[in-house]
């Protein structure tokens, strides 16, 4: 049998300036999080805020990058024609992506709340999509500080000569030397103090919102742990060391 919760009681009010301002409880309060998990239309401010950031710090990388691309060696067995062509498409999908934010920020959302949803099926516990969705969408407030941090420190960096110094060392592979083991550094590199705290939060905010053990909840969320630690991994080996 499904575990069955009662819904944390909403607030008093449940205007979209009420939602907004109670965005940062996502950072450090899971109770009043829980709360406003379970107001019909609160993903849209988390949706809004992000996608502007993400636009905002894509538009900042898109310069370095493409300054980057354009004078680095092409990859052994590629000619400098190819190198040049693969740039300039490449180039091309990443400014597509920047204005595409929205759309990808709203899928990215769906993914998670999905995975959420299954594992709620699988561990009994009695939950509603548009709950899980609005609980992904205030927690990526969190990682959209990771996307802030990440383009001061490269701003603040020497002069960018390579495809992996475009994602500084913001976890324990901060610690690694260069040249280092490339699955080594993707895993250490999944581990920034965003990521961590996310982590920490999202358990956190499912434990109130369904009444459950912490345990539990950190269940709920190890797929997207795993799925998330996957693809770092895979980014970094494809992106190579920071030598």
């Amino acid at each position: 049998m499904s575990t069955l919760v009662p819904d944390l009681p909403l607030e008093p009010r449940e205007s979209f300036g009420d939602d907004l301002v109670g965005m940062g409880s996502f950072f450090i309060d899971p109770e009043g999080a829980a709360r406003r998990a379970f107001h019909k239309w609160f993903w849209i401010g988390p949706l809004i805020v992000v996608s502007i950031v993400a636009i905002i710090t894509q538009l900042v990388r898109l310069p370095i990058t493409q300054q980057v691309m354009e004078t680095m060696s092409p990859p052994n067995g590629i000619s400098d024609a190819q190198w040049a062509r693969q740039t300039q498409i490449s180039l091309m999908i990443q400014h597509i992506a920047v204005w595409c934010s929205p759309i990808i920020v709203v899928v990215l959302y769906a993914f998670q709340a999905v995975v959420l949803l299954a594992m709620c099926s699988i561990l009994t516990v009695n939950a509603k999509y548009r709950t899980l969705f609005n609980i992904v969408a205030g927690c990526s407030l969190i990682s959209m500080l990771e996307a802030i941090a990440s383009v001061l420190v490269l701003r603040m960096k020497a002069p960018v000569s390579t495809l992996a110094e475009l994602k500084p060392p913001l976890g324990l592979d901060i610690f690694l030397s260069e040249g280092a083991n490339k699955f080594l550094m993707g895993f250490l590199g999944y581990f920034t103090i965003f990521n961590l705290w996310w982590i920490v939060m999202i358990v956190l905010v499912l434990a109130a919102a369904f009444r459950i053990s912490k345990g539990k909840a950190f269940a709920l969320v190890l797929p997207l742990i795993l799925i998330g630690l996957v693809f770092v991994v895979i980014g970094a080996v494809f992106t190579g060391s920071r030598s």
